[in-house]
């Protein structure tokens, strides 16, 4: 093989691995905690518009409304008066809510941390927080097994983490 040919076989190869480690690292799954602090996170409880579902968990059925979790985000509320056909109504971001149950009209929610109730009202177009229980839950653990001291060094006071998401996020 010509000399020439191997020169550009050689800067293939090195542009190609390049390429490749580029590529791994920019879509590694490391996660990182997103944190809020506490007056921030407590505020942001609110009544917004009606969104799109995209990360689904837990369900709960309360008379002619459907409760549907979105992982860390908040809980939307959809109108199943014609079960063919809910109406997707409104969104309540709780920051860090992975749980939720109603009894007697009262919505009970994780808001990270704390254990909060919320009272919509009959048109769900607004809401009320009637309750909050702080500090009573687990603080939300690294899903790929980071010890606290990882992060805790360089922690704001007062701040409590909500998620944990992809650094490429």
């Amino acid at each position: 093989m010509k000399l020439i040919q191997l020169k550009w076989l050689f800067i293939g190869i090195v542009l190609t691995t390049t390429f490749i480690a580029l590529f791994a690292f920019s879509t590694s799954n490391e996660l990182s905690p997103v944190l809020m602090i506490r007056e921030n996170m407590e505020d942001a409880v609110q009544l917004q518009e009606a969104r799109e579902i995209e990360k689904p968990g837990k369900i709960w059925v309360y008379n002619n409304f459907i409760f549907v979790i979105e992982q860390y985000k908040g809980i939307h509320i959809l109108d199943n008066t014609n079960p063919k056909n809910p109406v997707n109504k409104s969104f309540i971001q709780i920051d860090g809510c992975t749980d939720v149950a109603v009894q007697n009209g009262i919505i009970y929610a994780n808001n990270a941390v704390d254990l909060i109730g919320v009272k919509p009202s009959s048109d769900c177009k607004s809401i009320n927080v009637v309750s909050r229980n702080r500090n009573i839950l687990p603080e939300l653990k690294s899903p790929q097994g980071w010890s606290n001291y990882d992060y805790e060094q360089l922690r704001p006071d007062n701040s409590i983490i909500v998620r944990w998401e992809s650094y490429n996020h």
